[in-house]
């Protein structure tokens, strides 16, 4: 399943060590409500919101036991796809639907906070040793073992904790309401390493649909199996997780640049064709030509390093960083082309210069 294949992924990231837990960890999400065959699905979906059109004739569907990563930077409309498929937005245009039968746990900012300074089984069940998990009542102490938490640290105060304990209790009370479609946005922000490996645990092993916005490459890696990407010229919906998405982006531009190159060659091969009698290069030509080459290769070398920093990880989880990284890769690539290009043509009217 498609779940299985995303908890078989969490063990399998490279170079990340995957987080042991002291004892078995138990089911952190209840088992979700049945979902119908529609769970969130968009249909040629524009928006335009004052004079700003966000994104236009966008299609998207969310299936069972599929999680969706949404990326971009900031202020691209992220938050604005999150309103549309919950239904808190209408689209310009088009067409969003959500299933009758979708049961949403919405989980931002503003819900990863805690009450006051009573205890962790004041926070998790209002004093209470019982608390709904799904269709049963299970002990809330028990349930908070589950994050690691021990008896004595249970009865502690909430003002009290580590800020790792805080992270822990707050992924508690929110993972604890469950649904059948649980909508993150930004949740690793204030998370320890802890947490935030709790957290990928409890998404890995959910049964149901998990769309989440984030900036963090890596959570995005070990959970999504479906990339939804704001990029320049429009938004992308790419299978995979975040690092197939990037495979993929590359590979666009590549052909990009190869068609455009292949054109730029063939336009300026039909033009010389046209040409009545072959020439000499001028002496300013010529002079040109000996530096030409080292100078295009130079150029080639500028966009190897700039692709080369647009896949590091640093950068890979910087999208305020990233589109002006692609910008500079642009135009390197352009400057290399025209170089090379240039180098082309200038050898290739010296080889077919007539001789004295």
């Amino acid at each position: 399943t498609k779940s299985r294949s995303r908890l078989n992924a969490f063990h399998e990231v490279k170079d990340q060590d995957a987080f042991v837990p002291e004892g078995e960890i138990d089911l952190l999400i209840p088992p979700p409500p049945r979902l119908g065959n529609t769970i969130v699905d968009l249909e040629d979906v524009s928006i335009t919101l004052g004079d700003r059109t966000l994104f236009r004739h966008m299609n998207l569907s969310l299936e069972e036991g599929q999680c969706t990563g949404v990326v971009g930077k900031n202020g691209v409309g992220k938050s604005t796809l999150l309103k549309i498929c919950l239904q808190q937005l209408e689209p310009t245009s088009g067409k969003a639907i959500l299933g009758k039968q979708v049961k949403i746990n919405y989980i931002d900012q503003s819900r990863m906070q805690l009450d006051g300074t009573g205890s962790l089984l004041d926070e998790i069940s209002d004093g209470n040793e019982k608390i709904e998990f799904g269709d049963e009542n299970i002990g809330a102490r028990a349930y908070l073992r589950r994050f690691l938490f021990s008896d004595e640290r249970i009865n502690e105060r909430v003002d009290l904790l580590s800020g790792g304990e805080h992270a822990r209790l707050m992924l508690a009370k929110v993972l604890k309401t469950g649904g059948n479609l649980i909508v993150l946005d930004e949740p690793t922000n204030d998370l320890d390493l802890q947490s935030l490996r709790i957290l990928e645990e409890a998404l890995a092993a959910f049964r149901g649909t998990i769309l989440v916005v984030s900036h963090d490459r890596y959570f995005l890696d070990r959970i999504c199996d479906q990339i939804v990407a704001f990029e320049d010229d429009g938004v992308k919906v790419t299978p995979g997780n975040f690092s197939y998405y990037l495979e993929k982006r590359q590979a666009r531009e590549n052909a990009a640049r190869a068609q455009a190159t292949a054109a730029n060659r063939s336009a300026k091969k039909r033009s010389s064709n046209k040409k009545e009698k072959p020439r000499k290069l001028t002496m300013a030509e010529a002079k040109e030509l000996e530096t030409l080459e080292d100078k295009a290769m130079e150029a080639d070398d500028v966009v190897t390093t700039l692709q080369e920093k647009l896949s590091s990880p640093d950068i890979q989880t910087d999208f305020e960083q990233i589109p002006v990284i692609m910008a500079e890769l642009e135009a390197a690539k352009k400057v290399a082309d025209e170089l090379i290009n240039r180098w082309e043509f200038l050898e290739e009217v010296k080889a077919n210069s007539p001789m004295k």
